[in-house]
């Protein structure tokens, strides 16, 4: 399992990123201010974008915000069902989690990717 930190010139989106900034100025895909906002860019380098690699898969990560929501979410022993999840954007079947690889969701790989996220946060 890694996570490294690579700096792109936009600021990015991932799949985490509508269920944790909430637009301010209109339509998720057009915004330009959100709640909590997403970090600016890094002098000489960049936006930081977030990448963990484990079982040939990736989990990206646009802001120490999204980081945190997935710990939340992976954290807890019985998984909460994605339609519940997406319910409130009215994103039933595209929740991070329902497209998340099945290699990740037992309860012994879960516990790993959040100890290696918390490492992130700490």
């Amino acid at each position: 399992m890694r996570l490294r930190v690579d700096h792109v010139p936009a600021s990015p989106r991932t799949p985490v990123s509508r269920f944790v900034h909430r637009p301010l100025d209109g339509p998720f895909h057009s915004a330009t201010q959100f709640e909590p906002p997403f970090p600016g860019p890094v002098a000489g380098k960049g936006h930081p974008f977030w990448v963990l690699e484990h079982r040939g898969h990736e989990l990206h990560f646009a802001s120490p915000e999204e980081i945190a929501h997935v710990i939340e979410v992976l954290g807890q022993r019985a998984l909460p069902k994605p339609r519940a999840l997406g319910a409130q954007q009215a994103a039933v079947n595209s929740h991070w989690l329902s497209r998340m690889d099945k290699a990740w969701l037992s309860w012994k790989v879960r516990q790993e990717i959040v100890r290696k996220l918390t490492e992130v946060l700490a």
